[in-house]
């Protein structure tokens, strides 16, 4: 019999036990004793966020998943083997991103507190971990099975998504390539290495070898400068010439060009390869898992940064976040504050500030960095202060309004939207710019995304005579347009009628026993809506240009 398909758990809530009778007794509330007991405690226990569920010790290689959970990666590697799905992960080939931030948070609360950098554990020790947090009976069964897990060929976690995101972390003189990765076909099992290895190096393209060497070795700035700019000239050739360049050789030299000063002069032309490069699909999520993102979003936070590299930067992000895989791991990589910042402040050019917004309109359809702009501080004032202001660009306010309504899909991002006057200044945009359609959609999206779920709404409304601007949409607009149904569920939400009532509870009548809601605006009208809008804004503001 074939192998069953993996199993979701859920990890169980470990409860201390009561004390026994004949356990000495507390000392008192206020004894010196029972201070130092808890001061102790206090200093021993660490950041829940910095221990992983599975192994319920401090993480030393914390990667992050799609979902946005994080755990020990040789934990998940145990999982993959023993054919278990932790909570977050969809499948066992699911690409897993080195949490680089949370890595050295932890190394910075070890050095306050005295304690000894976590080392990985054991292949052995994960497995045992991932055991002791299974269910018994299945436990039980795969304890019975483990001598065939452990003489079958399959024994470590080599699919093809994690193999390329640990890339980086462990020989890849092991790793053979998809056809997708060099251009070569998948090789069978008992083909000989050595020609494995010949045929990939024949599909490696010459340019490689000479912007590496460069990078690395050359003496004289300016052959980088050379050796860079020829490359930004050979991804605009072809697509094919784009996916040969996209190797991890190459992302790496690439990466050593933005983080090194000495070679800032490069830094445009190392931008603009980059953006080249995100314009093929195959190359999305490689670029992300070779570790590009943190020099990127360091090209953005530089104040030295010229602002042509500032622009392609933010270009480069937009199109690494078109892939879906790829948003949760740029948002935990830091990406999020810089492109706030670029978006928002008028002082920077509007090519990059378009690309900026577009970036974060994509990374905040995921649910968990619509928290990490609510969360902020500032973000959500400077969102609304950009779309109501009448001396921006329309498309810039456009993209403005575009996250804030992507922002209020979450409870946080409610919350935090309408502490920030975010009913009043919407209602404001409805009220006064009359002749943009296309704002009047984002507004009405807004306000319907903010009647969802939140007592609140309905009052900021009244005061700020909400009901007005949206009676006119609703008047102004033919049946069947997506603005005008937004418009009257709004009202509805606003008067508390019976077929919204659910929606001003968290609940709507549209989500069906057992949808899950959270994080989303589930209305068949606004999914339609936007996904009408990100089609269009995909095309007009599109990763599509070579530079």
């Amino acid at each position: 019999m074939g192998a069953g398909r993996p199993r979701r758990w859920k990890l169980p809530f470990h409860r201390s036990a009561p004390s026994s009778p004949s356990s000495p007794p507390d000392p008192e509330p206020h004894s010196p004793a029972r201070s130092a007991v808890v001061v102790v405690a206090e200093e021993e226990a660490p950041p829940a966020e910095f221990v992983c569920s599975i192994l319920g010790a401090l993480m030393a290689d914390p990667v992050i998943l799609p979902s946005g959970q994080t755990y020990e990666r040789a934990c998940l590697q145990a999982c993959a083997e023993l054919a278990f799905l932790p909570p977050g992960m969809g499948s066992a080939s699911d690409a897993v991103i080195p949490n680089a931030a949370l890595k050295a948070a932890i190394g910075t609360w070890c050095a306050r507190s005295g304690r000894v950098v976590p080392a990985p554990p054991s292949a052995d020790a994960a497995r045992e971990a991932v055991l002791r947090a299974m269910p018994a009976d299945a436990a039980k069964s795969v304890r019975t099975r483990r001598p065939a897990l452990a003489s079958s060929s399959n024994s470590s976690y080599s699919s093809p998504a994690s193999a390329a995101s640990t890339s980086s972390y462990t020989s890849s003189s092991e790793i053979i390539p998809a056809e997708d990765e060099v251009g070569v076909k998948p090789v069978k099992e008992g083909t000989n290495k050595d020609a494995v290895r010949e045929q990939v190096e024949m599909a490696v393209d010459p340019l490689e070898d000479v912007v590496v060497a460069k990078v690395m070795d050359a003496e004289e700035e300016e052959e980088v400068v050379l050796a860079v700019a020829g490359l930004r000239e050979a991804t605009r050739e072809s697509a094919e010439r784009r996916r040969a360049l996209c190797t991890p050789r190459m992302l790496g030299a690439l990466r050593r060009v933005l983080l090194i000063p000495r070679h800032a002069s490069a830094r445009v032309d190392a931008t603009a390869a980059l953006v080249n490069l995100t314009l093929e699909p195959a190359n999305k999520v490689r670029i992300v898992r070779a570790g590009a993102v943190p020099p990127l979003v360091e090209v953005l936070r530089s104040s030295t940064s010229p602002p042509e590299a500032r622009e392609h930067a933010a270009g480069a992000l937009f199109g690494l976040a078109l892939n879906e895989d790829n948003r949760a791991a740029i948002g935990v990589l830091g990406a999020v504050p810089p492109l706030l910042d670029l978006l928002t402040s008028p002082a920077h050019a509007a090519p990059a500030r378009r690309d900026a917004g577009m970036a974060l309109y994509h990374l905040s359809l995921a649910a968990v960095n619509q928290s990490k702009i609510a969360r902020f501080p500032g973000a959500p004032k400077a969102l609304l202060a950009v779309a109501s202001s009448a001396a921006e660009r329309m498309p810039i306010r456009r993209l403005a309004l575009m996250v804030v309504c992507n922002v209020a899909a979450c409870t946080e991002g409610r919350a935090a939207l309408m502490d920030a006057g975010a009913v009043a200044a919407v209602t404001a945009i409805l009220s006064h710019d009359t002749r943009s359609a296309e704002l009047d959609e984002w507004c009405v999206a807004a306000m319907y995304a903010m009647s969802r779920g939140s007592l609140r709404f309905r009052g900021l409304a009244r005061a700020a005579g909400a009901d007005a601007a949206l009676r006119r949409v609703a008047e102004e607009c033919a049946p069947g347009i997506v603005r005008r149904d937004m418009a009257r569920k709004t009202l509805r939400a606003m008067r508390n009628e019976a077929d919204d009532a659910a929606d001003l509870t968290g609940s709507s009548l549209e989500c069906g026993d057992g949808d899950d809601c959270a994080g989303s605006i589930v209305s068949d009208g606004l999914m339609s809506f936007r996904r009408r809008q990100r089609e269009l804004g995909s095309s007009s503001c599109g990763n599509t240009a070579e530079f």
